[in-house]
């Protein structure tokens, strides 16, 4: 009875693989002729026995385009059950799957083909949704790698869109491996800087450092305290950011300003009282270098064709490495390098790099700088206050210079800061806290703030001096006080210059003085004549009074103290004055007795008990004031030097000689230039030198000098 049951279930087994078969082919039979409906009821009634061969048809149907069932991922599940039945069925069945081209390879072929439709599909839907979809559904294609790149690239692109740090946190969080986590990192603490200091406030900011500690902005963020806390640049500001901020980086910083802006002209005095005002100053190291250094004298060398600084014992401080140098000026000298100018200090270090086409010195802690054809000024720790935007700009004065843009004038601080606007045609500098400008064709003064204080009505004005400034109203000239009342009225011709607080005055060729209050003192009473105008100024309470081509010499009162009848006269000095009549030369005392004779065809003032005369042949020597020769008539000209030497001038060549008439140096010189009351820089076959007068030599000598 078993054997019965076992064998009819051999039967029923074997009836309906036949069966099953059977619809397998009929199957691939409806798919070859595209009858795609039957092909998909034969497969699905076949996938529990035959699942290799019915899934990989059914696979070929949802894969396919040209019919109603066409379905990517379906395409995918059935290949993918194909696949994985396949390698379970025996080798007969295999052999028999052939007829249907149902094998390993054209499986694997299929589910690539498969992957790159389905790539294609998702690639051109391009949404976030549909990549994700992909990646996760299609795990075995070897396009997944690519399509997370779109993915990421995609997120990133949406994520930049709404760019904030919160959009930029969920990017992080979701895509640790992107490529563009980097970036988005960047962009967050940017973002979340941005977002946390909106209002760019010293409060914000230092939340900030508390709340984000280990953000790439810490920086930013202190910078931000730095520039909020010293908005004006002054040294208290200065200083009270390094008491409340004491580690921050900026500290130094802002110690380098203070320390620049206190020691601006490099004396040793500013460097005592500086210590004195700032005992916690940090770097007393370079205070106590400066402060030696102040004190030192060091000038310009050269070897070979470069440039480098020894001091007064002829020792190299500065070795000769710099194409150019100039002399120092407030503890900072111009050196060229490659071309482009920088500043060292004296002892030698870079303080300004070599990036500048055209500099200045240093005057009032502040150079000039050119750049092309556009000017800018640079501080002492070479910080670009005013940027490369002035067609011109002017000396510092009173801490303001003037700046210029297509023919128009304006004002700069010395923090750079415009202060009076560009719209003026002419500038003058500040002196005692004004400064002529011209607007419209008329003058008038602005002070530092740009406010006009005495109106734009005058046709040309003066700097003031003491209160006073010489202004001119049609063709006449006076004088106004820092109010712009008149000190002097608008009737005369020219003004001299005071002196002694008087002033020559001019009308109609007659000259006489007004004093510093407006009052004509000395009456309009002496001829105004081109020789005349060399004296007119009041020296030792005398001046020179001219009359019918006559001179002598009158008091502040207008009275005579010499003779009338000189043909001209100087000014006495060391008790004498130079005077002369017919043509010649001589000097009187002030009891007008003739003390030296006539005997020259010049003579100046006396100046160290000795003058200088020229003698008929127009040679130049010195006399002392009993008329004794102590430099001999030999010369075409000298210039006395207040060290008491002279330098001498024979037929274009310089020399030199003492206060006795002693040549120390031979006129074969092609200039002789006074460097300090006792260092003269010598010049000859395109050589030079240095010769201290003090000590009687040269202490440092170029090649071949």
């Amino acid at each position: 009875m078993l054997k019965i049951r076992i064998a009819l279930l051999l039967i029923i087994v074997s009836l309906t693989n036949n069966i099953n078969a059977s619809k397998i082919s009929k199957g691939f039979d409806a798919l070859r002729i595209y009858n795609y409906f039957e092909a998909k009821q034969l497969f699905e009634k076949s996938l529990k026995l035959k699942t290799a061969a019915a899934a990989y048809g059914l696979s070929l149907i949802y894969y396919r385009n040209d019919n109603p069932f066409s379905n990517i991922d379906s395409a995918y599940k059935f290949i993918i059950i194909s696949k994985n039945a396949f390698q379970y069925i025996n080798s007969d069945t295999k052999d028999e799957y052939l007829q249907y081209n149902c094998k390993k390879k054209t499986i694997d072929s299929v589910l690539n083909l498969i992957h790159q439709k389905a790539y294609e599909i998702y690639k051109n839907k391009n949404t976030l949704a549909d990549y994700n979809t992909f990646i996760e559904r299609y795990v075995t294609s070897p396009q997944n790698a690519e399509v997370i790149i779109l993915r990421n690239s995609l997120a990133y692109n949406e994520t930049k869109k709404k760019d904030t740090p919160e959009a930029y946190q969920d990017f992080i969080k979701k895509y640790p491996q992107s490529k563009e986590i980097t970036k988005a990192k960047e962009r967050y603490s940017s973002k979340l800087f941005q977002s946390s200091t909106l209002n760019n406030t010293i409060e914000e900011f230092e939340q900030f450092l508390i709340e984000h500690p280990n953000s790439p902005f810490i920086l930013e963020a202190q910078n931000g305290i730095y520039s909020l806390s010293t908005p004006n640049g002054t040294i208290e500001e200065y200083y009270n950011f390094i008491k409340k901020y004491p580690e921050s980086p900026n500290v130094e910083d802002a110690w380098k300003n203070i320390y620049s802006m206190s020691t601006t002209d490099y004396s040793p005095e500013s460097f005592i009282e500086f210590k004195i005002d700032f005992p916690d100053y940090p770097y007393l190291n370079i205070l106590y270098q400066d402060i030696d250094l102040s004190k030192k004298k060091i000038l310009p060398i050269r070897e070979g064709n470069k440039w480098g600084f020894a001091d007064l014992g002829g020792h190299v401080t500065i070795p000769c490495i710099y194409e150019w140098v100039e002399e120092f000026s407030e503890g900072l000298a111009e050196c060229g390098l490659n071309g482009k100018s920088g500043f060292i200090n004296k002892a030698g270090n870079l303080v300004i790099p070599f990036v500048y086409e055209q500099v200045e010195k240093f005057n009032q802690g502040v150079a000039i700088l050119q750049q092309e054809t556009k000017y800018g000024v640079i501080n002492k720790v070479g910080k670009l206050i005013a940027s490369y935007e002035y067609d011109e700009i002017s000396e510092f004065s009173e801490g303001f210079a003037a700046v210029t843009k297509q023919d128009k004038y304006g004002y700069i601080d010395k923090k750079g800061k415009l202060v009076v606007p560009i719209i003026y045609t002419k500038a003058g500098d500040f002196s005692e806290g004004l400064a002529g400008v011209e607007l419209n064709g008329k003058s008038g003064f602005i002070n530092t703030s740009g406010i006009v204080k005495i109106a734009c009505k005058y046709d040309w004005v003066d700097k003031f001096k003491n209160g006073l400034a010489k202004v001119k109203s049609g063709e006449k000239f006076g004088i106004i006080n820092t109010k712009g009342e008149y000190i002097l009225p608008f009737e005369y011709d020219f003004l001299g210059e005071f002196s002694e607080e008087m002033i020559m005055v001019v009308k109609e060729n007659k000259y006489g003085f007004s004093n510093n209050k407006g009052l004509l003192i000395i009456p309009l009473d002496f001829d105004f004549t081109g020789q005349s105008m060399l004296s007119l100024k009041f020296k030792n309470e005398m001046v020179i009074a001219e009359k019918n081509k006559k001179q002598g010499l009158i008091d502040k009162t207008g009275k005579y103290i010499t003779g009338k009848d000189y043909d001209r006269i100087g000014i006495f000095n060391d008790g004498l004055a130079a005077v002369e009549k017919k043509d010649k030369w001589g000097y009187i005392d002030k009891k007008l007795r003739l003390q030296i004779p006539f005997n020259y065809q010049s003579a100046d003032e006396f100046k160290d008990s000795i003058a200088k005369v020229t003698n008929k042949s127009g040679q130049v020597g010195f006399i002392n004031i009993n008329g004794k020769t102590v430099i001999d008539l030999l010369y075409d000209d000298a210039q006395h030097m207040d060290n008491g030497f002279t330098i001498i001038t024979v037929n274009d060549k310089k020399g030199l000689v003492n206060s006795n008439g002693k040549i120390v140096i031979p006129w074969d010189c092609e200039t002789i230039t006074e460097v300090n009351n006792r260092i003269l820089k010598i010049e000859k076959n395109s050589r030079f030198a240095y010769y201290n007068t003090l000590t009687g030599g040269y202490f440092w000598k170029e090649d071949e000098f």
